[in-house]
């Protein structure tokens, strides 16, 4: 069988790689033993690390103290000044804000200064240091810098893609950076994290990730938390100094998001998990990089409820096609997200299962986004109903309260319920009537059992 390997890369380090790549393809179409696949990995791994270096991490700290305990997850955010514009604190105090005093301590982040100016970094880590003093003593905040001798030159590079030598610097030296960033990183937590010096974080994002890691059944490489860039990835520590010497061996050829797209294909790793709705939120519009834009916004990220309902407690069930691996009880849920799901079919449906039997005072049901007005429902029903068969875990009797306007919201309040419902309910669902091709975000449910105050939305 021929295997046909067309790449970018050049040098000897990524020929040995593609040697034993393969011949790692073919002992695997040829059902070798797991023993000759691991041994051959091992392999292709000694040539990557031959092309490392060794990093003293007690000369590169530079504020902050080191834990005694590996932590649970260490997010790295790599920061450079911009002339208009800081983002730094917005995104270190949404990590603050939104973790609680157990989660503090299982986490480190990790802020690598990676100015090549001397002075620039040393007001920065002076900012800093005096402003978070409190989370630099206890070990949640590290302050790291790198020498000049770990940069490779950076001038007079290769123009691939036609990039103007400015960007070829600037994205080559980003390489560079995310190399040094993953070399201290590794071993300081069981995973690792990825963001930006200008993102906002969603409450409980760590508890969060920690839930889906323990819901995964199948093996996993990576998984993203947001969609965008480089932002909210998040890789098993045992990984970040392979990633390392990646980058630092072909930091002059490929931008970092093709180097980590080519260490995964390289490596026979399963594809990235997706996870939506996204954990953080783009916020910057100035780059790194000199005269560069990039207003770019997450869509899945929701930071706050918008209606604020009782929301009792409830079972909820759907027979929607999630996208990202959303659940059904995410736009019930007290924390801000929402469902994602694709092309509903008549007869699909969602249905809250309240614990216990609700006077029914109103409801809202918001759908579509300001990026995405079109994933709405099109012909949809919300019913109520008061009968259940708690053994097969059915409702039945389904009364309509409601349809969908045209802007995918459905609010139905007291004086139009009163009419159709007399009784407490146990039961509420959308049911969709009629197939549709475009997807639909249910951005938000709320559920009142009490006369809603007349400030409430």
């Amino acid at each position: 069988m021929k295997i046909k390997v067309t790449l970018l890369y050049t040098g000897a380090c990524i020929i040995a790689i593609i040697i034993n790549v393969a011949v790692l393809i073919v002992n695997l179409q040829d059902n070798h033993s797991r023993e000759l696949t691991e041994g051959i990995n091992a392999a292709s791994d000694s040539k990557i690390h031959s092309c490392a270096s060794d990093m003293d991490k007690e000369r590169s700290l530079v504020a902050g103290h080191f834990r005694t305990e590996k932590g649970f997850l260490t997010i790295g955010i790599p920061t450079v000044t911009r002339p208009k514009a800081n983002y730094l604190d917005k995104t270190i105090l949404s990590i603050i804000n939104n973790t609680n005093a157990d989660e503090k301590k299982s986490i480190v982040i990790v802020i690598f200064l990676a100015d090549l100016d001397h002075k620039i970094k040393d007001i920065t880590r002076k900012r800093l240091t005096t402003r978070y003093k409190s989370f630099m003593k206890n070990g949640l905040i590290q302050i790291i810098q790198a020498p000049a001798s770990y940069y490779p030159p950076l001038d007079n590079l290769k123009r691939n893609y036609g990039d103007s030598a400015e960007r070829v610097r600037w994205r080559s030296k980003q390489c560079i950076d995310y190399a040094f960033l993953f070399e201290y990183c590794s071993g300081l937590s069981k995973y690792y994290l990825q963001l930006e010096d200008d993102v906002l974080s969603s409450e409980g994002f760590v508890t969060t990730i920690r839930g889906y890691i323990n819901n995964q059944v199948k093996p996993w490489s990576s998984i993203h938390f947001a969609k965008l860039g480089f932002i909210g990835k998040l890789y098993r520590d045992d990984h970040l100094l392979k990633l390392a010497a990646f980058f630092k061996m072909f930091y002059d050829e490929q931008p970092i998001d093709y180097l980590i797209g080519y260490y995964s294909i390289l490596r026979m790793l399963p594809k990235p998990l997706l996870r939506l709705p996204a954990l953080f939120q783009h916020i910057g519009m100035e780059s790194s990089l000199k005269g560069k834009l990039q207003p770019l916004r997450e869509i899945s990220f929701t930071s706050k409820r918008i209606y604020h309902g009782d929301n009792p407690p409830a079972k909820i069930t759907s027979t929607f096609f999630s996208y990202g691996g959303g659940e059904p009880k995410q736009p019930y849920d007290a924390k801000p997200a929402f469902f994602w799901c694709k092309k509903p079919q008549a007869g699909h449906n969602m249905v809250i299962y309240f614990d216990a039997a609700i006077n029914l005072t109103r409801v809202v049901i918001a759908t579509g986004d300001p990026s995405r007005p079109n994933d709405i429902f099109g012909d949809a029903s919300v019913q109520v109903s008061h009968s259940r068969n708690d053994k097969l875990k059915t409702c039945t009797n389904w009364i309509t309260i409601g349809k969908f306007d045209k802007h995918g919201l459905m609010d139905v309040k007291y004086n139009l319920l009163r009419e159709h419902v007399k009784v407490k309910i146990k039961c509420l669902r959308i049911y969709v009537n009629k197939s549709q091709r475009n997807w639909v975000i249910i951005r938000e449910i709320a559920v009142w059992k009490h006369f809603p105050r007349t400030n409430n939305h």
